[in-house]
């Protein structure tokens, strides 16, 4: 452990940026192919029907993920705080508080949507052959809701150690899978949406066995033993304070796309099918983003326990220009190639044609993506959970939804495609007021977390 937390301590910014954040990005990238994948080989294999069929189901998958992150996000932050204060004893009591509540949680979850899949689907906007793709593809994905929780969830506890490469190898070995059994079972074997998720949950399976892997071996920080398994209840406040703004975070996703594909469901089938596919894309995209987030919160974890207040500022600056840097570049290639990238997904040219300009508008506010996954950060990472859940609120409910009600009513369809840039803008001007006064407080000689 020593190692890892002098080099959290004391390494320059660009070697953890480096060691962390690029491997970061990678694995999150892993993560966003599992559904992105899933979009792509159905469109091309069953019609542009079923990208939305899937659309419909990853709005149940962002509760399962909502689960995982209560747990997951606030356990991260509480094991990377504890390696900066030298304090083992916390570190090896927080696989249990990760395990058992995400597994019992989203086996709940399994039951719920396995019996209330066609009314869920109905209510998010899902008709005729949209529902009957749905029903196939998200009765059969509930069975592994565990597998795709648990992996992931115990993966946090992996990068909160500052290990990225092997959180990512392990990302990966789960998502290549899913790759390859795709299009085999899709296409091949002729089970269509059924196929899709089957060759996710086999994916999701061996990333839950490489987790388990990873802390049976020497490199964790974690000594694992049978008590490693007991939920430690003292701990559990602080990693439910701290995640449930990574809780809120998804759910509000949830809600956001619950909305949006509601909303676009009835204006026409094409507008709903190109919504799906923006938003899919966007979430994509988004992630590489996020991850380099998550390259920076042990970093501003295990200094902030350390009280280097010096380096937590630090890191935020150059962690953030990086990740700016990098969502103007995605923002361009959104703008420049929108019909190549719809192309993907779907197969008609006509809606490709139509759509495009939709997309542009979406995702139009793009280039602000890097600001807001650092300012998120920061207060998550500092157990800050109030801030970061009024920053997440305020993205995805607080703002959007006054403005997805009321600029449709008063511009139409083209009312709804703005709804979302302009509430991500509201969000950045509100997150620069939050991040600068917590900056300003971090200045101070005698700050103690204010």
């Amino acid at each position: 452990m020593n190692d890892k937390r002098e080099m959290l301590l004391n390494q320059s910014m660009g070697k953890l940026f480096v060691s962390l954040a690029l491997p970061g990005m990678a694995g999150m990238i892993v993560i966003g192919l599992y559904n992105l994948v899933d979009s792509i080989f159905v469109g091309q294999f069953v019609g542009p029907a079923a990208v939305s069929a899937v659309a419909m189901g990853y709005a149940v998958i962002l509760v399962n993920q909502a689960i995982l992150s209560l747990f997951a996000t606030g356990a991260s932050s509480l094991f990377s705080r504890a390696m900066g204060a030298g304090d083992q004893k916390t570190m090896d009591a927080l696989l249990g508080n990760v395990f058992w509540p995400v597994a019992l949680c989203s086996l709940v979850l399994t039951a719920i949507t396995f019996s209330f899949a066609p009314g869920i689907l109905f209510a998010l906007g899902a008709r005729e052959e949209i529902l009957s793709l749905g029903i196939d593809y998200l009765r059969l994905l509930s069975l592994g809701f565990v597998f795709g929780a648990v992996g992931p969830a115990l993966n946090f506890l992996i990068r909160a150690e500052g290990q990225m490469k092997t959180a990512m190898k392990i990302m990966a070995l789960g998502t290549i899978t899913n790759i390859i059994l795709d299009p085999i079972f899709i296409k091949v074997l002729g089970m269509g949406m059924e196929g899709a998720a089957l060759a996710t949950i086999i994916g999701q399976s061996l990333f839950l066995l490489g987790d388990f892997a990873h802390f049976r071996s020497k490199q964790s920080s974690i000594n694992l033993s049978r008590k490693s398994f007991r939920i430690n209840w003292p701990l559990m406040p602080e990693i439910i304070r701290v995640g449930f703004s990574g809780m809120i975070m998804s759910l509000a996703v949830a809600i956001q796309l619950s909305i949006l594909l509601s909303l676009s469901s009835s204006y026409s089938i094409n507008s709903n099918i190109v919504m799906s596919t923006a938003f899919r894309i966007m979430s994509f995209f988004y992630i590489p983003i996020f991850g380099i987030s998550y390259g920076l919160q042990p970093v501003l974890g295990a200094n902030y326990g350390a009280g280097r207040f010096d380096r937590v500022r630090e890191a935020f600056w150059y962690f953030g220009k990086v990740a700016s840097a990098i969502a103007v570049g995605i923002w361009l290639f959104f703008q420049l190639f929108a019909p190549f990238i719809l192309s993907w997904f779907i197969t008609d040219g006509e809606i490709v044609a139509e759509g495009s300009r939709q997309f542009r508008l979406f995702l139009s506010s793009f280039l602000f993506y890097g600001l807001i996954a650092v300012f998120i950060m920061l207060f998550m990472a500092l157990g800050k959970a109030g801030k970061g859940a009024l920053l997440t609120l305020g993205r995805q409910l607080f703002f959007f939804i006054p403005l997805a009600l009321l600029l449709p009513y008063m511009f139409g369809e083209i009312g709804l495609w703005l709804s979302y840039p302009l509430g991500d803008l509201c969000v950045v001007l509100f997150g620069m007021i939050l991040v600068r006064s917590e900056l300003k407080l971090l200045k101070r000689p005698h700050y103690a977390g204010q």
